[in-house]
């Protein structure tokens, strides 16, 4: 028995305690990976090269795990930072730390490019800010597939705040065709299409999802709006009617409504009559309503305005200093300087900011500037006035007691700086007009800048008009300067900010022409916008100033028949008559040119054509 066995001494006998179904793995195992020195040394070379096989193939198979599942897990990893990035930003811009909330989301970015909430936050950050890089992260959330109702709507607003108001059109059609309305949409629709008067499209919008939403209020009012913004005369009926049965309700939509009625110019008498009555009434008027319900009483009935005043006079005088800020505006509109002064005691006018201004303003109109004089030194007005009014009010005081001009300026400019470091838009813009009007054209001008500076960094929903009316200013206060330079900066800016605005291109056309800057490309718009309006006297005159700059004085000579000169300047009407003298029509010239005052405000390049038709 023993003869027939093979004996194994390093083997331990043990026996089989395995599951039966688990034996055959344990054998493989064994085969591959042998337990003893004696089994190794009868492993099969086939098990030798299975096994070796397996551990290379088990080897590789890490190595591509590890190629194809790192750059997922460091992606995200930095994910996970970079939307902790994203919630402390959005908890900065709360808070009002709009700048580091800015950086944050930046940063959130950087260190994941491919995160879809940073990349989201930098696109909502960017539209409000009104830059280009808005776009750029909005096609990178479309790219990614992630872009939301949401985020289109945003690709709307961002392309209206870039002043691409047709794109930004074409944009909310699609959305429109493609989401179902909502009130959102409808909101939309409303900024994008503005006051367009005859807007059918806005009107349809909102038309329809008034009669799917018939139980919300505010999609009610806000169709109102349209049909009365419209210009349609149905339509304004119509939204006039539904603005004044919104507005018998009692909660804070129906003030509304009633503060939207009251603000339609020529509002029928059988409604204007009743909503005086109903302003005053309603539950959640505050004394700003009151008055506005007076102004409109007044309006209504002028004869009885003096009664209307004296009676508001006799229901304000016992408020307190507060509730008093909207009548005695309103006392200041209507010129009612002694009532002011009567109504208001020094002491109380001292003792709030907004009752001041227009204490001192009466007192002004009344020339009681030593009074003034002693209430702007006063230690008490000092603290209650911020120091941008209360320079203004300094320089103010120079110009009404004759003070040396040079005092003025150095006053206006102190207000100016103030203004600017305050960001006191509304004052800034005030400062540029007192200026331009009392003849400080240079500090109008840096003021009416500042102003276009400030409006653009604040970047909020009246920037855009602001900018406008500065970017107006600032070329009228460059043309009586004589500032050709400033003045064609001014025109370009307004034509790139407002492209769709003719009249400033207008003007830009007629710059680059007088100062010979791409006269060719000009001229060709020029003749453009004349193709338009063929009797535009100014359009006439800019086309043959191009073709004087060109040399053909014949084509020129063409363009200055039939024109009316009252509508020129002084200084285009002298370019008129240098393309007339240059043309050999000496005596037409010489017309034009006794009727221009010598002294009068031209550019420098007009003045130069000036004095080439007097020779």
């Amino acid at each position: 028995m023993l003869t027939n066995q093979t004996i194994d001494p390093t083997r331990q006998h043990t026996p089989e305690n395995s599951h039966v179904l688990i034996r055959p793995f344990v054998k493989a195992w064994r085969w591959l990976v042998p337990a003893s020195v004696a089994e190794k040394d009868r492993q099969s070379p086939l098990a030798r090269y299975v096994a070796l096989a397996l551990i290379t193939s088990f080897c590789v198979a890490l190595l591509v795990a590890g190629i194809q599942f790192a750059k997922p897990i460091q992606d995200s990893y930095q994910s996970s930072q970079a939307e902790s990035m994203v919630r402390e930003a959005r908890d900065m811009m709360e808070n009002g730390q709009v700048a580091n909330a800015v950086f944050k989301a930046q940063e959130a970015y950087q260190k994941a490019p491919h995160n879809v909430e940073a990349i989201r936050l930098n696109s909502e950050f960017f539209t409000l800010m009104k830059r280009e890089h808005a776009l750029y992260f909005l096609d990178k959330l479309k790219d990614q597939g992630a872009e939301t109702l949401e985020d289109k709507m945003r690709r709307v607003r961002a392309l209206k705040n870039l002043s691409r108001d047709k794109d930004a059109e074409k944009e909310l059609e699609i959305l429109l065709r493609q989401e179902p309305s909502s009130a959102p949409l409808a909101k939309l629709a409303e900024e994008i299409y503005g006051r367009k008067q005859n807007n059918t499209a806005l009107l349809n919008i909102m038309r329809s999802f008034a009669e799917k939403n018939p139980n919300d209020k505010e999609s009610q009012l806000r169709l109102a709006r349209v049909q009365v913004e419209s210009g349609i005369p149905s339509q304004l009926n119509d939204g006039i009617n539904s603005a004044w049965k919104l507005g018998q309700d009692d909660d804070a939509n129906g003030l509304k409504a009633l503060e939207f009625l009251i603000s339609i110019e020529g509002l029928p008498s059988e409604i204007s009559i009743p909503l005086v009555k109903r302003l005053k009434e309603h539950p959640m008027a505050h004394d700003g309503h009151l008055v506005v319900a007076l102004k409109l009483e007044s309006r209504l009935y002028p004869d009885r305005k003096k009664a209307i005043i004296d009676k508001a006079y006799a229901e304000f005088k016992d408020k307190k200093r507060e509730r008093l800020v909207p009548f005695i505006r309103w006392l200041v509109e209507e010129q009612q300087w002694l009532e002011v002064v009567t109504l208001l005691s020094e002491d109380d006018a001292k003792s709030y900011q907004g009752l001041l201004e227009n204490y001192l303003t009466a007192l002004t109109v009344l020339k009681r500037f030593d009074q003034i004089e002693r209430l702007i030194e006063d230690e008490d007005v000092k603290k209650i006035l911020d120091r941008t009014t209360h320079a203004m009010f300094r320089a103010h005081m120079a110009f009404v007691t004759n003070k040396p001009p040079e005092e003025l300026r150095a006053l206006l400019i102190t207000a100016k700086t103030m203004a600017e470091s305050e960001g006191r838009l509304p004052v800034l813009q005030k400062i540029a007009e007192y200026a331009d009007v009392r003849g400080h054209f240079d500090i109008a001008e840096d003021a009416y800048r500042l102003t276009i500076r400030v409006a653009r960094r604040n970047a909020n929903a009246m920037s855009p008009r602001i900018e406008r009316e500065a970017l107006i200013g600032l070329l009228s206060a460059s043309r009586k300067n004589g500032n050709s330079e400033s003045y064609f900066q001014a025109a370009q800016d307004a034509v790139l900010r407002f492209p769709e605005d003719s009249e400033f291109l207008d003007q830009a056309l007629y710059i680059s022409l007088l100062v010979g800057h791409e006269v060719e490309t000009s001229l060709r718009k020029a003749m453009k916008l004349l193709q338009n309006q063929p009797k535009d006297n100014h359009r006439k005159l800019m086309v043959a100033l191009g073709y004087l700059r060109i040399h053909d004085q014949r084509q020129a000579l063409n363009y200055l028949q039939y024109m009316d000169l009252n509508l020129l300047t002084e200084g285009q009407r002298a370019v008129f008559a240098a393309v007339a003298s240059t043309a050999g029509f000496n005596e037409e010239a010489a017309g034009v040119i006794r009727a221009i005052d010598p002294r009068a405000r031209m550019f420098p390049e007009e003045r130069s054509l000036y004095k080439r038709a007097i020779r």
